[in-house]
């Protein structure tokens, strides 16, 4: 199997790099393409090498792994990040970060395996992304359009509408559910009990005080959509995860 998982190992104990890299050569898709016992070591192997995941001891030597992780999502939006920890307590502070898992040492390889499935499934479909085009259920038959055309989609009575960039509007005759798990593929998400959106598209999270919920402006939409109160911490942390900071 071609290796499409190239892995960096952050950690103060060579023991701890040794049997981790062991266990990562069990998966034909994992490569390990560099190991790192401190910081200034960290950043050279990143700068040196593609890396798609790194593996980060909470609690080293020279700098504290929260403290790098901040210094590596910085640099690298969207580098997919495994804490690796002796002690559960301190994951309880890594989750701002938006990791993959949190796996306790020494690694157990049955969670080693859980933790990297979670890894392909996001770069599974990042490739998916790369196919524009879907056929649609509408009246009549099936329209064929392209993704990252969409503006929105949304919920109108009983109807559903596909809205695109160029003003083009078509009424689809699959569910709202349908198409969100179809779209999901795609980084859609579900915003409002009424709308799908793409998260590409985002531009502005807005307050809105008078409903008590949140507005969102997207790209190429002329108004604000709504975005629920219990969905606004959930696309947080989504956005998070595709490299995006909050303060």
């Amino acid at each position: 199997m071609e290796t499409n998982i190239k892995v960096l190992i952050i950690d103060d104990e060579q023991v701890c790099l040794d049997t981790l890299r062991a266990s990562l050569e069990i998966f034909n898709d994992v490569s390990v393409v560099g190991e790192a016992t401190n910081a200034l070591e960290a950043i050279r192997c990143l700068q040196n090498h593609n890396v798609d995941l790194v593996f980060l001891d909470i609690k080293m030597g020279d700098t504290h792994g929260f403290v790098l992780a901040e210094h590596i999502q910085s640099l690298y939006p969207g580098m997919l990040l495994i804490f690796l920890t002796g002690n559960v307590e301190f994951a309880l502070s890594g989750y701002d970060f938006s990791p993959i898992d949190f796996l306790v040492k020494p690694v157990h390889v049955i969670r080693l395996e859980k933790a990297l499935s979670r890894v392909r499934n996001i770069k599974g479909n990042e490739k998916v992304k790369a196919i524009s085009k879907i056929g649609i259920h509408v009246d009549g038959g099936m329209e064929i359009i392209t993704v990252d055309n969409i503006t929105f989609i949304e919920k109108v009575g009983r109807k559903v509408l596909i809205h695109f960039e160029d003003g083009k509007v078509i009424h689809s005759s699959d569910s709202l559910q349908k198409l969100e798990s179809i779209f999901s593929e795609f980084n859609f998400f579900r915003s409002h009990q009424s709308f799908l959106i793409p998260l590409d598209k985002i531009e502005g999270i807005y307050i809105d005080d008078f409903k008590r919920s949140y507005n969102l402006r997207l790209k190429n939409a002329k108004d604000g959509l709504p975005l629920s109160r219990d969905k606004h911490i959930e696309l947080k942390r989504y956005l998070t995860k595709k490299g995006i900071k909050f303060h």
